[in-house]
C-alpha cells in the first residue's frame, strides 16, 4: 500500500500466528514453519521471538509499525518455563532487525531463532558434559526480515565458522538466503563451508518418532557443531 500510493497510505496490520513442531503429535497443519514464504514478500516484517520478554518488546514495536508484520509465535514455547522473563513495562520496545547474542564464544557462530535457540544452548551444555566443549557465539536473530547483518558480520569475523540452524525445511529456505549473503559478503572471513541444519524436505509427521526424525534435535545440532569445528 505504501509503495502503490507513493507514501500516501500505510498498512499498519499485525498478524499473530502460531507455528512450529516439537509437539509430539502436531502433524502437518499444526507443526509446519514456512517462514521463507513470508520473508520472501517485499515490505513484510517477519518477527519470531524465542522468549516472553522478547515477545513483549517486539510485539509492542509491531503494533506501532506502519507496515504489515507477521508475528510468529512458536506453540512449543508457550509451554516452556525456561523462556519466562520479567515484565519490562508498558513502553518497552525492541527494534526490528536487532539480534540477541545469547551465548558468546570464539570457535564458531550459530545463527538461529525460535525453538532452536534453547536447543542450541542445550547442545552446547551436552558437549561440555561429554568433555567435548565448543566455544560458540549463538545469535538469536528474533527478526527474520529485516535481518541483523551487522551482528552477523561481527560474529563471523570473530569465529570464521557458521552454522545456520532453523526449523523450516532445508531446500529453498531461509537458511539458504543467509548462506548466500555470507558467501557473497564475508567469503574472505570463512575458514569452513557454511553449514545448514534444518528440517527434512517433508511435512512434519504425526507420529512422535517421525516428528523427531524430521525436526532438528539437540544431538543433531551438537554433531553439526562438532563437524564444523573439526573442518
Amino acid at each position: 500500500m505504501r509503495w502503490r500510493s507513493n507514501g500516501a497510505f500505510t498498512c499498519p496490520v499485525v498478524i499473530r500466528t502460531t507455528y512450529g513442531g516439537y509437539l509430539s503429535g502436531g502433524a502437518t497443519y499444526h507443526s509446519q514453519t514456512g517462514a521463507s514464504l513470508f520473508t520472501h514478500t517485499p515490505g513484510m516484517h517477519v518477527i519470531c521471538p524465542s522468549n516472553a520478554e522478547d515477545a513483549n518488546g517486539l510485539l509492542r514495536t509491531a503494533i506501532r509499525c506502519d507496515d504489515p508484520v507477521l508475528f510468529l509465535e512458536h506453540k512449543h514455547l508457550y509451554r516452556q518455563t525456561y523462556n519466562k522473563g520479567r515484565y519490562p513495562g508498558p513502553d518497552y520496545m525492541i527494534p526490528f532487525g536487532r539480534a540477541a547474542l545469547v551465548e558468546e564464544g570464539t570457535e564458531l557462530t550459530v545463527l538461529t531463532y525460535g525453538a532452536l535457540v534453547e536447543r542450541t544452548r542445550k547442545a552446547l551444555r551436552q558437549l561440555d558434559r561429554d568433555g567435548r566443549p565448543i566455544s560458540a557465539d549463538v545469535l538469536d536473530l528474533r527478526s527474520l526480515n529485516p535481518l541483523d547483518m551487522d551482528a552477523i558480520e561481527r560474529s563471523v569475523k570473530k569465529t570464521n565458522r557458521v552454522l545456520v540452524a532453523h526449523e523450516d525445511s532445508k531446500s529453498w529456505g531461509w537458511g539458504a538466503e543467509i548462506s548466500a549473503r555470507l558467501a557473497e559478503d564475508l567469503f574472505e572471513w570463512l575458514d569452513a563451508p557454511i553449514r545448514r541444519l534444518a528440517s527434512t524436505d517433508t511435512f512434519v509427521g504425526y507420529a512422535p518418532q517421525l516428528e523427531e526424525a524430521i525436526l532438528p534435535q539437540v544431538g543433531d545440532i551438537a554433531a553439526a557443531m562438532e563437524d564444523l569445528k573439526a573442518y
